[in-house]
């Protein structure tokens, strides 16, 4: 099978590593040199038109609504090219942006569905994220090969939009989760407490996930391992997402009813709470 993949960041690039171990795969991003990792090993493509042409299944990972819209119906998106085979979109958006591209990508025989992932780069580097899918069975059937490269599970959520809408959820609960964690430990320092008794006591009793415990560790021992303007990069990169995610989720429950108290707490002051003992 003929794959394609588009967005090569943080999370795609690993995916789309998988995915070009395992197939014959093209590759884009809106920056050029992203595809240098990839030489020897998949085909780059100057626009995603260009995969659309010979690709039976596309995974997407770019940045936002914006760019999700423009590479699989702007004018040289994929379904400017594309007449079968199935797109899966991994970015995290707005359900109503995949339920209004998957119209479109139905008009001229392509379907597609969400499937945001969880897990992170190294989860895509292992092939074992969690795959959260929106669409007909028979479409989430379809992109299940393509899906299997570089995840382990698939919960099908729903109907096209509830994989996105799924991933809000867990990306709500994850953000307060980091929020908390952060102030916890800063609270246990100001008190005089070994953070290392609170670490132990968190996993003891399940409150210190094993994300959260990776995220503390790197709070601690970042600076060191990448170097401070890294780290500092890391967090302000952590900052932008956090607020898109959780104003992701404020939006779509301003249109459904429930009001989010906590979560627009957190969004509101989530840069002081990652940014406050970040070095300038």
């Amino acid at each position: 099978m003929r794959t394609g993949y588009i967005g090569l960041g943080n999370i795609g690039a690993p995916m789309a590593h998988r995915l070009a171990e395992a197939s014959d795969c093209l590759v884009h991003d809106a920056v050029e040199a992203a595809g240098a990792p990839f030489a020897g090993e998949a085909t780059w493509c100057a626009t995603p038109s260009k995969i659309g042409e010979t690709a039976g299944y596309v995974g997407i990972c770019v940045r936002d609504d914006d760019d999700v819209r423009t590479v699989v119906d702007g004018p040289e998106g994929l379904l400017q090219t594309m007449r079968s085979g199935v797109i899966a979109i991994h970015s995290t958006v707005e359900p109503a942006t995949v339920i209004a591209l998957a119209s479109r990508a139905q008009e001229v025989g392509v379907a597609l569905i969400d499937a945001a992932v969880t897990g992170g780069a190294d989860g895509a580097a292992k092939g074992e994220l969690v795959i959260m899918a929106g669409g007909s069975e028979e479409d989430v059937k379809r992109a299940t090969p393509g899906l299997l490269f570089y995840s382990n599970k698939i919960i099908h959520a729903g109907a096209t939009g509830a994989g996105m809408a799924l991933k809000i959820c867990n990306n709500l609960v994850t953000y307060v989760e980091l929020a908390a964690a952060l102030e916890a430990y800063r609270l246990a320092e100001a008190l005089g407490l070994d953070p290392a008794r609170l670490t132990e006591t968190m996993r003891a009793n399940g409150n210190l996930t094993p994300f959260m415990d990776k995220f503390v560790a790197f709070r601690a021992n970042g600076p060191d391992m990448v170097g401070a303007d890294a780290f500092r990069a890391s967090q302000a990169a952590l900052v932008t997402l956090g607020h898109k995610d959780l104003g992701l989720a404020d939006k779509i429950a301003a249109a459904n009813g429930p009001t989010l108290t906590t979560a627009r707490h957190v969004c509101k002051n989530f840069e002081r709470i990652i940014m406050e003992d970040v070095e300038a």
